[in-house]
Formats: structure tokens, C-alpha cells, sequence
């Protein structure tokens, strides 16, 4: 490889590195947003990142994807993103890490119910029907883009997980 390559392996190395620390700020659950870097092998720095929550998320959405489109969890007859946000929250193994969110924005149109996940005191926005309609990310911001405002993200966790068996 040489001296070339490895200075170019470094510099890659550190600007990952560089990204991955800028984007893990601390926010509150109202403000969730996609402040954590999106989950692969080889931008992860797996000393800092609780890696358990991202496999959590994988596997939850994988479970989302294969249930959503066959549950109405609130018996109103469609699958919409209330069903991927309670199904996500029920098979989320830590309970204590998960919450469900709601986004009203009448300027942009946006009324999403959606989730956020505590990871290393980040709550970080998921779209749980990511997997199940072929997203290259389950990132709030990624998918919605401008529609998306984290400042009308309201917890309504309570008013939802009696929906959750």
C-alpha cells in the first residue's frame, strides 16, 4: 500500500471521524432529528456508539417491514404510519429508549407519527416504515427532507403505546 495510500486511508478515516463527532450533539426528545450518523461498519467508532441500539433499530424496522402492511393497530382499517410507530415502539426492546412522536406542521403539510431512539443521550428521529417502503435510510430528516421540522415534534408516547400488544 505505501506511504500514498495509507496518508489517503487516514484522511478518510478522519474525516469520518470528524463527521460522526460534529453530527452527535446533544438534543431534546421535542427537537429529535437525525444528529447520529446512519449505521454502517465502516463510520461507526464503535467505542462511543452503543452499537446494541443500532442493531435494536435494524432488527425493529425488519420486524415493522414484515408486520406493518397486516396490522391495524387501532382497528381504524388503514395502514398508515400510526401502525408502523406502534408496532415499532411494541417490539423495541428497551422501552425505556424508544418513545412515538408526532410532527403537525400545517405549512408544510407534514402529520407523521413517527419514533425516536435514546442512543448515548441522543434522541435520534426513525421513520419505522423505512424498510418496508425501500428507503436508503431510516433517518427522519433523510426521507422527509424540508417537509420535516424536529421543532413540532411533541412526545405522545402515552396517548399511543395502549395500542402496543
Amino acid at each position: 500500500m505505501g506511504h500514498k495510500g495509507f496518508a489517503v486511508v487516514t484522511i478518510v478515516f478522519l474525516v469520518l471521524a470528524w463527521n460522526s463527532w460534529k453530527d452527535n450533539k446533544p438534543i431534546s426528545l421535542a427537537a429529535a432529528t437525525t444528529t447520529a450518523v446512519t449505521y454502517t461498519n465502516s463510520n461507526v467508532n464503535t467505542t462511543t456508539v452503543n452499537t446494541n441500539q443500532y442493531t435494536n433499530i435494524d432488527q425493529t424496522l425488519w420486524v415493522v417491514a414484515q408486520k406493518w402492511k397486516t396490522t391495524d393497530v387501532d382497528g381504524d382499517g388503514l395502514h398508515n404510519c400510526i401502525d408502523a410507530a406502534v408496532l415499532f415502539y411494541q417490539y423495541y426492546p428497551d422501552k425505556s429508549k424508544v418513545a412515538i412522536i408526532i410532527n403537525k406542521n400545517s405549512s408544510t403539510g407534514m402529520n407523521h407519527l413517527f419514533n425516536a431512539v435514546l442512543i448515548n443521550g441522543i434522541w435520534v428521529a426513525i421513520e419505522p416504515q423505512a424498510y418496508a417502503t425501500n428507503q436508503r435510510s431510516y433517518h427522519m430528516q433523510d426521507i422527509w427532507g424540508s417537509q420535516y421540522d424536529s421543532t413540532f415534534n411533541r412526545d405522545e408516547t402515552e396517548r399511543w403505546k395502549i395500542y402496543a400488544r
